[in-house]
C-alpha cells in the first residue's frame, strides 16, 4: 500500500510525482492518492494516476481544499476505504 500525495498541478499531479510512479515498478501494489488544491478540484489526478500505473490497485483520493483539512476529514476518508 502507497500513499500518494500531490497538489492539484494545473489538473494533474506535479510532474516530480510523476516521475516517481513512472520510474519505479508498482505493478501489484495499491495506490491511494491525496491532493491539494486551491479551488481546482480533483482535475483528473486520478484518472492520470491510473494511465501511469495500470498494473496497480487505485483506491479513491481524498481532496483537500487550500490548508481547510482537518483530522476529522482524514479520518471519515480512511474509514471509507477500511484502512481505520
Amino acid at each position: 500500500m502507497l500513499f500518494v500525495g500531490s497538489p492539484n498541478w494545473w489538473s494533474t499531479i506535479a510532474p516530480p510525482v510523476a516521475t516517481f510512479l513512472e520510474s519505479y515498478d508498482l505493478a501489484g501494489k495499491t495506490l491511494i492518492p491525496f491532493y491539494t488544491h486551491g479551488g481546482g478540484g480533483s482535475g483528473h489526478i486520478e484518472q492520470d494516476i491510473a494511465r501511469l500505473c495500470p498494473a496497480c490497485v487505485l483506491l479513491p483520493g481524498l481532496s483537500l481544499y487550500g490548508g481547510s483539512a482537518n483530522i476529522a476529514d482524514v479520518s471519515a476518508w480512511l474509514k471509507k476505504l477500511g484502512i481505520k
